[in-house]
């Protein structure tokens, strides 16, 4: 097939010349040889342009790829982030309603332990002081003396007692100690549970402050029970003084910080540390 190719080939070749000229063999070599690197360089030229056109396909193809694992990833780190937004913002909105709700808590309570360890405290305060104020029974006349043991706080069989007695003033001293330290000890013991029940909702500092003011009270009042119970002489007022001594100042400061806890916003205003608390007497029967 090549000697068939080679003989068409010259015969064209001598067709395009004058018919009277005959090629000299070495030229004819040399027409054979420039047509053989025209069709190899048309071969590279085609194949340079092909390649050339995969080239840049294969770039923008690459490129596409690129562009779309970017936007993938791109997506996916936005979702992320997203979910993590999410999921703070759920973190400080619990927070936040955490210490509203806690602080609403601590803004009803305070208020309520405050009042109540300040009812015992002045109760208690009264009942062991040294000084006391009793109705004189015995100087009252008949009807002055009846009214006043119907509406005295002693039991029936304690006032028909207090009717037969001879020293009645002494009677009713003595009987009137065990109403006080009772009521004492319901104030007493009403405050300190309502502290232990939501102490969780008052500050540290404040806790420990009523609840070292509670123990100052509660010792002097089982001081002057014992006192009275067994009649101890001389008294023992080794607690009760400490009450005495040190009571007042630790209220008047457990009132201010308690107010600045409750108003923390109260610029210009002076708190008045120096109110005095009306304390509730133990009454006189």
């Amino acid at each position: 097939m090549a000697s068939s190719w080679e003989g068409q080939r010259q015969g064209c070749v001598l067709a395009i010349l004058p018919a009277t000229v005959q090629l000299q063999p070495g030229l004819q070599r040399f027409f054979h040889n420039l047509s053989l690197l025209k069709l190899v360089g048309g071969i590279v030229v085609a194949g340079g342009s092909l390649s050339l056109i995969v080239y840049h396909a294969f770039k923008h193809l690459a490129a596409k790829w690129l562009d779309a694992r970017f936007e993938e990833r791109l997506e996916a780190l936005k979702h992320e982030q997203q979910k993590e937004l999410e999921q703070l913002r759920y973190k400080v909105s619990a927070l936040l309603d955490r210490a509203v709700k806690l602080h609403q808590c601590e803004f009803d309570v305070l208020p309520e332990a405050w009042s109540k360890l300040n009812d015992a405290y002045w109760y208690v305060r009264s009942f062991v002081s040294a000084f006391q104020s009793y109705p004189d029974v015995d100087r009252m006349k008949p009807a002055q003396q009846e009214e006043f043991i119907n509406n005295c706080q002693l039991q029936g069989w304690q006032k028909a007692e207090l009717r037969q007695a001879t020293e009645k003033t002494r009677y009713y001293q003595s009987a009137i100690f065990w109403h006080k330290l009772a009521q004492a000890n319901d104030k007493s013991r009403d405050a300190y549970t309502y502290l232990i029940k939501n102490g969780i909702f008052i500050s540290e500092d404040l806790r420990r402050q009523l609840s070292a003011i509670h123990d100052l009270f509660w010792n002097a009042l089982t001081e002057h029970q014992v006192n009275e119970e067994h009649d101890v002489w001389p008294r023992q007022n080794d607690r009760i003084d400490r009450l005495a001594s040190d009571g007042d100042d630790m209220m008047k400061t457990l009132e201010r910080q308690i107010h600045q806890r409750l108003w923390p916003t109260t610029d210009g205003l002076a708190f008045a540390s120096t109110r005095k608390i009306e304390p509730e007497s133990p009454g006189l029967g």
